[in-house]
């Protein structure tokens, strides 16, 4: 069990369990991302915890190096990657960029106080690891899995069995660095003139070329507890909350009319039948009633009038063509 002195200790996710084979070595990764503070959401999000994250100011251990991280690929009945005595450090950068002096400088001093503690030898067992051609990646990497189950040294992602990412992108004078004894590296390591002393300004937006790489890694690895997914609703569940909140909304809609239209007729707001008598009043005309709609009681009554205004009308023609009939038969009979 070890934790580094001059770590941050920032526990996340845990370790993946005990190492079960192999040396141990050292795995360099880049975050790629421009901060530490969206690696750690990364590495929560996906449980894909390395041992370290390193940037220009800070070294921050996440797991003891005496168990298993998360942060490769492994895949089901292949070789062992997280726990092939694999020891993962995260370098707050990109693949496709250079790193700055202050960064690297922080991933050699871990560099020497792993490889004392847990006799780790300063080589690169399949080769340097290859930087970026055009910003992108450089392809025909080494992943020999006899060396990577039995020699330790250092590697980078990009030369692990069963992985596809091509992190660290290091040019030939970063590898060599990260791997010097401090204080040394001066000496006998060319091409130091072209490693940057700070970021760009462009750093903390720039995007990584490596579209796969998902907040940080592709996938947790095969023999880690995979994180918890948001709880799945159905088609017809989803369909079900729609309609109902359609006809909420058209509920809410009406209530509002209704509302509005009380608030029309509410005291001393004008209706529409005061403003037209207002209107009839200003022109001089008088306003017209409003009719009634007529109803079965009105309609029987005229009805019933109607036909006693006949009747009435029918006895008096009677009685008009008796009265005539009477007096022309009084002139029609002799006088005696």
């Amino acid at each position: 069990m070890a934790r580094c002195p001059f770590a941050v200790w920032m526990e996340i996710s845990g370790s993946s369990g005990s190492y079960t084979s192999g040396p141990f070595k050292i795995v360099h990764h880049t975050t790629e991302g421009s901060s530490a503070e969206g690696a750690f959401g990364a590495f929560r999000a996906n449980r894909s915890d390395p041992h370290f994250t390193v940037d220009s100011s800070k070294i921050y251990q996440h797991i003891d190096t005496g168990k298993a991280a998360r942060a490769l690929r492994n895949a089901a009945g292949g070789v062992q990657t997280n726990h092939d005595s694999a020891i993962q450090i995260e370098v707050v950068g990109f693949a496709h960029r250079t790193k700055v002096m202050a960064t690297l400088k922080n991933v050699q001093k871990l560099c020497n106080w792993l490889e004392a503690e847990h006799g780790i030898p300063k080589v690169w067992p399949n080769g340097l690891p290859k930087p970026a051609v055009n910003g992108r990646d450089p392809g025909g990497h080494n992943r020999n899995s006899a060396n990577w189950d039995k020699k330790g040294g250092h590697y980078g992602h990009s030369q692990v069995p069963e992985n596809t990412h091509w992190d660290p992108g290091y040019t030939a004078t970063e590898a060599a660095f990260v791997i010097a004894d401090a204080g040394t590296e001066f000496i006998s390591i060319e091409g130091l003139e072209a490693i940057p002393l700070e970021e760009g300004p462009d750093f903390a937006t720039e995007v990584s070329t490596m579209p796969d790489h998902c907040g940080g890694h592709s996938a947790a690895p095969a023999d880690d507890a995979k994180p918890r997914g948001k709880p799945k609703v159905s088609a017809r569940r989803t369909s079900a909350l729609a309609r109902g909140s359609g006809r909420t909304a058209a509920k809410a809609r009406r209530s509002s009319a209704r509302k509005s239209s009380a608030s029309k007729s509410k005291p001393g707001s004008k209706s529409k039948s005061k403003t037209q008598s207002t209107r009839s009043r200003s022109s001089g005309r008088k306003p017209s009633a409003a009719k009634r709609p007529a109803t079965k009681t009105s309609k029987k009554t005229r009805k019933t009038a109607g036909r006693k205004s006949g009747a009435k009308a029918a006895t008096k023609s009677a009685a008009a063509r008796s009265s005539n009939t009477t007096k022309s038969s009084r002139r029609k009979s002799p006088r005696k």
